[in-house]
């Protein structure tokens, strides 16, 4: 299970540092974003994304030969969860609940990429690339408890 857990971080980091900028069309709109966010608000967000993914890689890399230690395990879980509540809070309770104006304002880069979800109302509706990308985040913290809680059993 170790080896798909650094497979998958290595595939999320390569996605948070580059689904902003290789254009996959109809899953991303690279044009729409340049035009929103600019290169340089486009580079802020990779770098920042991408770092919290690469430090608990980093952790994985660093222990995969060895017992990894409690607190390493604590800080990959304690990363995977920020970003998931990141991800609930920015893009599921706006599809599910809605939200302000200025939200679904920000959110229109997205608009001209491929959904799957069924459309409620006006509120923010996820994207394919980003349902992807969530999936991939929250696997990695499901897997990422699993260890941890599996350190504190007796070997």
């Amino acid at each position: 299970m170790m080896m798909f857990f650094v497979f998958l971080q290595f595939l999320l980091l390569f996605f948070m540092l580059f689904h902003d900028w290789i254009p996959v069309p109809p899953f991303n709109n690279t044009a729409a974003l340049k035009k929103v966010d600019g290169s340089w608000g486009r580079l802020k967000g990779s770098i920042i994304n991408g770092i919290t993914v690469l430090i608990p890689l980093w952790l994985t890399l660093k222990y995969i030969h060895t017992s990894m230690p409690q607190s390493a395990l604590t800080t990959i879980v304690c990363f995977y969860l920020g970003i998931s509540i990141g991800t609930i809070f920015s893009w599921w309770i706006p599809y599910f609940f809605g939200s302000s104006t200025q939200h679904k304002d920000s959110f229109q880069k997205f608009k001209q990429t491929h959904h799957f979800l069924p459309e409620r109302g006006d509120h923010v509706v996820p994207n394919t690339l980003h349902v992807l990308l969530h999936l991939q985040v929250w696997v990695c913290l499901l897997i990422s408890v699993y260890f941890l809680f599996s350190s504190f059993m007796p070997q």
